[in-house]
């Protein structure tokens, strides 16, 4: 496999010093055209948060040898505050595709180069551009037929590395996160969701080290981290595997943590009450057609725990309202209210109402 250092050591942050030549030396590695004879870059319709994308547009100077895939160029946010904010999750990006994607069975986009500098906080990832094929819909959600087919893929990234012994650290950095950002996070939640949001917070942050508990002395796995539908790119053929993207969150937790995440924002409420308990458990059968076997009752169990969870997620992350991009202003009403509905399904659950 070729290497996926930058050529030259060059980590580019504009498009002066994502040169020609830079190009070309990468394209050399993979076997295509070198003779690139100019570049154009083009935004995409679609935005980032934590990260500025552009479509790579090669020009060869003999275009009958310059084939090569769509090219999709994501570097850190030009922002500062948005740059300190994600800076972790780019150095996971590269160390996901440098380390984990050549050695699990999880569809992802080819990758080209992959760096991270630390001192700076910058990085670089040139990766297939998948379109057409196109991420799911927050606002409107996905169908429960789409959602079972994202699971597969989780379930393939979760056999993959699985063990069922205990977590050796825990979490507490989460908690902490939490205690941090309740004050600011509870006029946008109270706004947006109902007048029980301060209710919510008070209970999560009761139970939060429990419950985090509970998950590290489970099943751990390497996990996406961040499962939401826009993360995964659905092709348009039927039999082929859905392009998981976006590894800023990867990490080694608890599995169900990324399946509770999924189905919680990405179907609706209605469709999430209806069919979570089928798809949970295609999920656990396609974790046992891949080797790894989790108990029903305790992953039902576990299944629950993340659920509640999801709303330490939304406190923190409201946090960071200052940095939001216009499409999370849009979103996050619609992700809130769907968290909302989950943490009380499950504490009427636990309550027995």
């Amino acid at each position: 496999m070729p290497t996926l250092d930058p050529p030259f050591g060059v980590i580019p942050t504009t498009p002066d010093e994502f040169t020609t030549t830079w190009l070309a030396t990468i394209l050399t590695r993979y076997g295509f055209s070198a003779a690139v004879e100019s570049i154009e870059f083009q935004s995409l319709d679609t935005s980032s948060l934590t990260a500025e994308m552009l479509r790579v547009v090669p020009r060869f100077q003999d275009e009958t040898t310059g084939v090569t895939p769509a090219l999709l160029w994501k570097r850190s946010a030009e922002d500062q505050r948005r740059r300190e904010a994600f800076e972790r999750g780019y150095a996971a990006e590269v160390e996901f595709y440098r380390e984990i994607a050549p050695r699990v069975d999880v569809s992802v986009p080819r990758c080209f180069a992959a760096a991270y500098e630390q001192e700076t906080a910058t990085h670089v990832l040139l990766l297939e551009n998948l379109a057409p094929s196109a991420p799911g819909d927050f606002v409107q959600g996905i169908s429960p037929d789409r959602a079972e087919i994202a699971l597969r893929e989780f379930a393939r990234l979760h056999a993959a590395r699985w063990t069922n012994g205990a977590a050796s650290q825990g979490s507490a950095g989460e908690l902490a996160r939490h205690e941090s950002s309740t004050s600011r996070s509870t006029p946008y939640l109270t706004e947006h969701v109902d007048d029980r949001a301060t209710e919510r917070t008070r209970r999560y942050a009761d139970e939060e080290a429990e419950h985090l508990a509970a998950l590290a002395a489970g099943p751990q796995t390497f996990i996406h981290g961040d499962t939401h539908p826009a993360n995964v790119i659905f092709p348009d053929s039927a039999a082929a595997r859905p392009h998981l993207i976006d590894w800023q969150c990867s990490r080694v937790d608890a599995p169900l943590r990324d399946v509770a995440r999924f189905l919680i924002v990405a179907l609706s409420t209605e469709d999430r009450r209806a069919h979570e308990q089928e798809l949970l458990s295609s999920y656990l059968d396609q974790l046992r057609a891949n080797g790894a076997n989790y108990d029903g009752p305790a992953a039902a169990r576990d299944y629950r725990i993340a659920s509640m969870l999801e709303w330490g997620w939304a406190v923190a992350f409201v946090r960071h309202q200052s940095i939001w991009d216009l499409d999370t202003r849009t979103t996050m009403p619609t992700i809130v209210k769907r968290i909302a509905a989950a943490f009380d399904d499950v504490t009427l659950e636990r309550d027995g109402v």
